[in-house]
């Protein structure tokens, strides 16, 4: 199992659409996760157009009717998507293990920071996608979890 993870898009605020090397990874996946920040339906309407199963998180410029967070049951692995912009400082990793722990992650994904990063604590696997359009490099990112076997690997892209 392939799940494409991107976010902090800003699509048509910061950047006209999702680039052509991010939606390439993404086509490639079994399942679609968002993690807010898409300040527009475009990205909806592209994540919908893919038709694969995906879940959407809203950030905190999004002004869609979206939920805050979401969780899915993959391949027997919990996972927990948020954008986080509840966590202050942005990114503290001790306030991110008491999310997934509250809700029993076993992968937590999450974006806001537009840094990508992957972790691990606790056996629990943690994932920022960075931002699809600008990423604190300047370059977009995205991420691709692969579950097989009960075991969990992050690609970052």
């Amino acid at each position: 199992m392939k799940i494409g993870v991107f976010g902090d898009s800003h699509v048509p605020d910061r950047a006209d659409k999702i680039p052509n090397e991010i939606r390439k990874e993404l086509y490639a996946c079994d399942f679609i996760v968002c993690t807010g920040d898409l300040t527009g339906e475009e990205v909806v309407e592209f994540v919908k157009k893919l038709g694969k199963p995906h879940k959407i998180v809203r950030g905190n410029m999004d002004h869609l009717d979206l939920p805050k967070m979401e969780g899915v049951d993959i391949e027997g692995k919990r996972i927990v998507i948020t954008h986080s912009d509840e966590v202050s400082p942005r990114g503290d990793k001790d306030q991110l293990s008491a999310i997934a722990k509250r809700y029993g992650a076993d992968i937590l994904i999450y974006g806001h920071t537009h840094e990508q990063d992957a972790w691990q604590r606790n056996g629990i696997t943690f994932v920022n996608p960075g931002s699809a359009t600008r990423s604190a490099d300047g370059k977009p990112h995205c991420a691709v979890i692969g579950i097989e076997n009960n075991s969990v690997s992050v690609k970052k892209i």
